[in-house]
């Protein structure tokens, strides 16, 4: 008898492709700011992204002021990494960006004024020391790469906390809109104001096309499917294979190289994350329904909760 695979099998399987495509952008994205700037870079990779995904809209579109913020948040994560790329490597960026993950229930815990779960205190502990060991090679201070990646990842926990209030008074797709359509206009506002470097060599046009289509409209679309037929514990898991994923490529595409130190600090991290996601006691480990559809579109976070941390990852 011929097996056939079940929706949850297909929806993993369809998100840890989405999770790949993510993983890459780290790379491409570095090797591209070596002939375009941050700004002209970001502005016409949202652009591309918002005209992509307006036609898929259906009904009325909402607003809310949360969007807003949420989008303003989302700006400052995708320009701190874009701008730290330019120092620090690519693998290292993906982990520091995955501490997003982590951050999110500690800033509930701080504007709750309630102690965090286990989970969420072994996680943070686990990130916290493979953070040192990845960013403090070689010296007593990390980088200014890596310290504008982790600005980022306090911007994408904090605009999560966002969405989860813009999320109860808008559909997903109007908010992703919003979010990217904000990063779109400062971007080209800062482009404007400050200008920056403007060729489009091949490996600009190639990063510009993975980043804006991929790995955010298609990614959007893919989600919104595959997330109904899933559980925010199984999508924590599986998101958290980004950094993995960007690890790889940047090995075997890039010029990464692993010191035994470097190896220790990003499987710390990579286990942080996955403790704080799905632990016993962690805040996803508690939740098995359907995750249902996300709110942020590729690399943005899902509906939910954010004081019980019911959210999947987002994406740069």
């Amino acid at each position: 008898m011929k097996h056939v695979p079940t929706k949850e099998f297909i929806a993993d399987t369809a998100l840890l492709g989405v999770t790949f495509v993510w993983g890459t952008t780290f790379q491409l994205v570095h090797d591209a700011l070596a002939d375009i700037g941050t700004f002209p870079f970001l502005a016409l990779r949202f652009l591309i992204a918002v005209l992509c995904l307006v036609p898929f809209h259906k009904g009325e579109w909402h607003w809310h002021p949360a969007a807003w913020r949420a989008g303003l948040y989302l700006f400052g994560g995708y320009a701190f990494q874009t701008l730290g790329l330019l120092w620090t490597t690519p693998a290292k960026a993906g982990f520091i960006t995955g501490l997003s993950v982590v951050l999110v229930p500690l800033l509930v815990a701080l504007k709750t004024k309630r102690l965090p779960d286990r989970g969420t205190v072994t996680g943070a502990m686990l990130a916290a020391v493979g953070l040192g060991l990845l960013t403090l090679e070689g010296s007593l201070l990390p980088g200014k790469g890596d310290l504008l990646v982790f600005c980022c990842a306090v911007c994408i926990a904090l605009q999560i906390l966002s969405v989860e209030e813009a999320s109860r008074h808008m559909d997903p797709h109007s908010l992703t809109v919003i979010q990217l359509g904000v990063i779109c206009l400062l971007s080209f506002g800062l482009w404007g104001g400050f200008g920056g470097s403007f060729r489009l060599t091949p490996r600009v046009l190639w990063a510009l096309l993975i980043t804006s289509v991929p790995a955010t409209s298609l990614a959007f679309l893919i989600q919104g499917w595959a997330q109904r037929f899933t559980t925010p514990a199984r999508v924590a898991l599986v998101f958290s294979m980004e950094p993995v994923f960007a690890a790889l490529y940047s090995y075997c595409f890039g010029s990464e190289v692993f010191t035994p130190q470097k190896l220790i600090g990003s499987a710390l991290v990579f286990l942080g994350i996955v403790a704080g996601s799905v632990l016993p006691g962690s805040p996803l480990a508690a939740d098995s329904r359907p995750t249902g559809a996300p709110v942020g579109g590729a690399g943005l976070p899902e509906a939910g909760p954010a004081e019980t941390g019911h959210f999947t990852k987002r994406r740069m």
